[in-house]
């Protein structure tokens, strides 16, 4: 029964967890603060295309754990039908839902529940992580 168990659960989480590298690109979009400009794509997934009903935004964002940076949506991102959980790489793009954070990874992370994939920042991450402070962003369709 004990065996049993660890394979029931073994294959809830890879069923949560997998299929997030073979996303296809729903849209290509500009990241703005102040001067300098970071592009990224976003996923064919409905975190994505709930993500791209809210653009254009522009939000304030705060470093996290000097690995990501951070800004409130609220809870406008649909999130149903994804996975529930997310292992973010450098410069991808998430949703936090228990925070409403929109999340850019400038650093590698692990495993997160809550955590879902929207896309990936394909040019100028640098820009988030030489950021010290507070700052604003817009985010717009390219």
């Amino acid at each position: 029964m004990r065996k049993l168990s660890i394979i029931f659960f073994g294959l809830l989480f890879f069923t949560n967890y997998a299929g997030a590298e073979e996303m296809k690109i729903l849209a290509e979009i500009e990241i703005i603060t102040g001067s300098e400009k970071a592009e990224g794509i976003v996923y064919d997934n409905n975190a994505g295309k709930s993500f791209l009903e809210i653009l254009p935004i522009t939000i304030k964002m705060s470093d996290y754990n000097n690995t990501e940076k951070i800004g409130k949506v609220g809870n406008k991102i649909n999130v149903k039908g994804e996975p529930a959980s997310f292992d973010p790489d450098k410069s991808d793009i998430a949703y936090y839902q228990p925070f409403g954070n929109l999340c850019f990874f400038y650093r590698d992370f692990g495993l997160s529940y809550g955590l879902y994939s929207i896309g990936k920042v394909t040019k100028g991450i640098e820009i988030f992580a030489s950021k010290k402070n507070d700052f604003e962003i817009t985010i717009k369709r390219k």
